[in-house]
């Protein structure tokens, strides 16, 4: 006498084992899917009560049903499938993903964009449940941000160009996580500082395409994590500390001010000046007869401190070239030698060296007629 049991998601999935007993007589509970039995050679419903003898074999779903309880009490053998694998539920959530994006009114309608403010918003509850440290409602909000990954990957589906599926998603995460961390994933042992040195040196790869070092940063994330970001972003390529901008430093919040959207505003100006500046100093290392389009060989790569000063715009529009050449520069005369001159540029003053007239260019500023602020 044997009781096999089989998997409730997967019935039609049976072990190895109990294939040729399936082909005698076997009894099956009330709860498998008739299409199970009837591709059977000789099952039969089971009948409680002591209606009917038993067959040899018992086939069911449920682990809790009287019958096999009793059965397995009784000590007949049980074949069954394996326990369940983590993630085994995902496949469920993701055919409900399935279903009500093909029959749900509201759902069919929805689009990336229209999803938004719900990823938006589901992401803050779950970031609130995490800082709350309530371990039921931090499950129920990664499940309600699973949601929103699985809703996205669907309708990507039906994307007419550059579809994807919700296992191309799963595939892209697996790929990079074994590139970024092979040596755990292999086995090896490794300390955390190696492991972080390992991660950033692989992610740096991964970006070699970028064109600026503010490249793929997300702007639509909150002005104070779009500053934090950028300023790492910034620093880490090299830019001086004191050509950042106060204005993404320091925040000022007053009732009559938008303190977010001007943060933002300031951010964005400052992403553009870096780009800005990454092109100059991209031209200043390219030959003169050389078209920037045909001069790829070499990406910008690492910039040092005196290109980021040499190619920074001056404050309030005054542009002040130091043209760094033998005839004005040299071992014996070195340019933190040169006495210099102060400029007064309104509310800022700063000192350059001193040059030659000839070998300095002021550019006029684009100023308000309400500005007081005169290039000196």
């Amino acid at each position: 006498m044997t009781v096999i049991l089989v998997d409730p998601r997967r019935p039609s999935l049976v072990p190895v084992e109990a294939v040729e007993l399936l082909g005698g007589e076997v009894q099956y509970t009330e709860e498998m899917p008739i299409k199970v039995p009837w591709s059977l050679p000789s099952a039969r419903p089971l009948f409680t009560g002591g209606q009917d003898a038993p067959a040899p074999v018992l086939l069911s779903s449920d682990r809790q049903h009287p019958e096999v309880r009793a059965r397995l009490a009784a000590g007949e053998r049980l074949i069954a499938v394996p326990d369940p694998q983590p993630g085994e539920r995902l496949v469920d959530a993701v055919a409900i993903m399935d279903r009500l994006r093909t029959a749900g009114p509201w759902e069919s309608e929805q689009t990336h964009d229209s999803l938004r403010r719900y990823l938006l918003e589901e992401t803050y509850e779950l970031f609130d449940a995490v800082r709350g440290g309530n371990l039921q409602e931090l499950r129920d909000e990664l499940g309600d941000v699973l949601l929103q990954v699985l809703f996205h990957a669907r309708i990507a589906e039906e994307a007419q160009r550059d579809s994807f599926t919700i296992d191309d998603v799963a595939d892209a995460l697996v790929r990079k996580l074994g590139n970024r961390v092979p040596a755990v994933l292999a086995g090896e042992s490794i300390s955390l500082e190696d492991q972080l040195a390992q991660w950033e040196e692989r992610k740096s790869l991964e970006t070699s395409t970028r064109v600026s070092c503010v490249d793929d940063v997300p702007t639509g994330q909150p002005a104070l994590a779009l500053a934090q970001k950028v300023i790492a972003r910034v620093r880490n390529a090299g830019l001086p500390a004191e050509l950042i901008p106060a204005s993404i430093v320091t925040v000022t919040v007053a009732a009559e001010k938008d303190a977010e959207n001007e943060l933002r505003t300031a951010l964005l100006e400052f992403m553009d000046t870096v780009r800005a500046v990454e092109r100059a100093i991209e031209a200043s290392r390219r030959a003169a007869d050389v078209p920037s389009q045909l001069d790829t060989a070499a990406p910008l790569g690492a910039v040092s401190e005196q290109e980021w000063r040499r190619h920074w715009p001056a404050p309030h529009g005054v542009s002040v070239e130091l043209p760094l050449v033998p005839e004005l520069i040299s071992e014996d005369d070195p340019l933190d030698d040169v006495d210099t001159v102060h400029i007064d540029s309104g509310d800022e003053e700063f000192d350059v060296p001193e040059l030659a007239v000839d070998d300095v260019e002021l550019v006029e500023p684009e100023l308000d007629q309400s500005s007081s602020v005169e290039p000196q």
